[in-house]
């Protein structure tokens, strides 16, 4: 009996000293996982933090692109392509426009219109599902699409320029640039203002043609 107890005791070590063996090891196992997640959270705090600062920071700065887009476009609205400081303000608003669209928000709200340039000799070129700022004209749109390589009239007692040439093609005696406008009512009209007086809606479909006119200044054409 007495060899018997013994033979239990010693069984009953052996299983309490794998049992603490076991519980030891999950119970580092435990603390290891316990550092490894306060070291994932501070990191985490850390990242968030960094995240907060960086949109801070890009909110101030695409604030700012705003800001800088509204003065290039009023500094364009009044002065003749002609002018030194024009193809500076244009090409500025062209290169600032293309970084906005890279960046802009998911939250952005902007306006999409399809513009056709009808050059008059079988060339027409479509720039659709185009993005506007909401509040912006067709003048403004058309130094967009061009990058500036446009020409215009600015008549300050009209508050209006008069587009003379589009991507090189000009202006002659018997040729001319003309805006139109279109709904699925009337299709095509030629527009009744200026490209400074004619907003671009969302969902807009305009067009310029280069073609003859009448003596009356009348387009021989439509888009």
């Amino acid at each position: 009996m007495g060899t018997l107890n013994y033979g239990m005791a010693v069984v009953l070590v052996a299983i309490l000293i794998v049992s603490s063996t076991g519980v030891v090891y999950y119970y580092d196992q435990f603390q290891q996982a316990t550092r490894s997640g306060q070291t994932y959270v501070s990191e985490l705090s850390t990242e968030t933090s960094q995240y907060n600062s960086l949109a801070s920071s890009y909110d101030s700065a695409f604030s700012l692109d705003n800001s800088t887009l509204a003065l290039l476009v009023g500094t364009i609205a009044v002065i003749n392509t002609s002018l030194p400081i024009y193809q500076q303000a244009s090409t500025q608003l062209a290169q600032l426009w293309d970084r906005y669209l890279a960046l802009k928000p998911a939250s952005s709200s902007l306006y999409s219109a399809d513009i056709l340039v009808d050059f008059g000799n079988g060339t027409r070129v479509w720039h659709n599902a185009t993005q506007v700022q909401p509040g912006w004209n067709m003048y403004t749109e058309t130094v967009l699409l061009t990058g500036g390589n446009m020409q215009a009239i600015w008549y300050p007692s009209y508050q209006e320029h008069l587009i003379t040439s589009i991507d090189g093609i000009a202006d002659t005696q018997t040729m001319s640039w003309f805006l139109w406008t279109y709904n699925r009512t009337s299709s095509w009209q030629a527009a009744q203002v200026g490209a400074d007086d004619l907003p671009v809606y969302n969902g807009s479909t305009l067009a310029y043609t280069y073609c003859a006119q009448t003596p009356s200044y009348t387009p021989e054409c439509v888009p």
